[in-house]
């Protein structure tokens, strides 16, 4: 009898054994899965940076003076002169326009200059965006520029997105506001 009793202890000794094997395996596991997937908080300060860095650089652009492009000062820059010029001509006709580029006037072009910028960057990288540049005059809010979207599609609301900080340009015409959304 002594020795059945033994058998069964040295038994459960084994399956307690094989339990806690299988617990220590299941918790090493767990944290495995965690320690290598990326955190969301890295993937949205890594999109705002993205996001951020790349509106600066696009509104930041000196715009060279191509072969038929008409600029009235030599050089100026998207943020500056360009979007003030399609803010105070939009809806006039294209003779209106101070800046011509491409045979486009300032809008056209901008629109244009942006979206070849944001093909070549976002796109190239297989990420989703949106550019947005907005006119607003007291609560009225209307396109600059027709919203720029990768050929995968923008970042409505509904979608998981980050952004820059808008650019605010203020203008005779009202305050001019770009912005670049950036989702998965």
């Amino acid at each position: 009898m002594k020795l059945l009793f033994s058998s069964r202890k040295a038994q459960m000794e084994m399956i307690g054994l094989v339990v806690i094997v299988i617990l220590i395996t299941i918790g090493i596991l767990f944290m495995a899965q965690f320690a290598l997937k990326e955190t969301p908080t890295k993937k949205i300060f890594t999109r705002k940076g993205l996001a951020t860095s790349t509106m600066s650089t696009i509104m930041k652009t000196t715009i060279v003076n191509e072969s038929g492009c008409f600029f009235v000062e030599e050089a100026p820059q998207l943020e500056g002169r360009i979007l003030d010029d399609c803010a105070a001509n939009r809806e006039l006709p294209d003779s209106y326009f101070n800046y011509r580029c491409r045979g486009m006037d300032s809008c056209k072009f901008m629109g244009q200059f942006i979206a070849e910028r944001l093909n070549e960057t976002l796109n190239s990288w297989n990420k989703k965006y949106q550019f947005n540049s907005y006119l607003i005059r007291g609560t009225e809010k209307v396109d600059l520029i027709t919203p720029i979207s990768s050929s995968r599609g923008g970042c409505p609301p509904t979608k998981d997105r980050d952004t820059s900080s808008p650019y605010p340009l203020n203008t005779p015409s009202g305050l001019v506001e770009s912005i670049l959304y950036i989702c998965d």
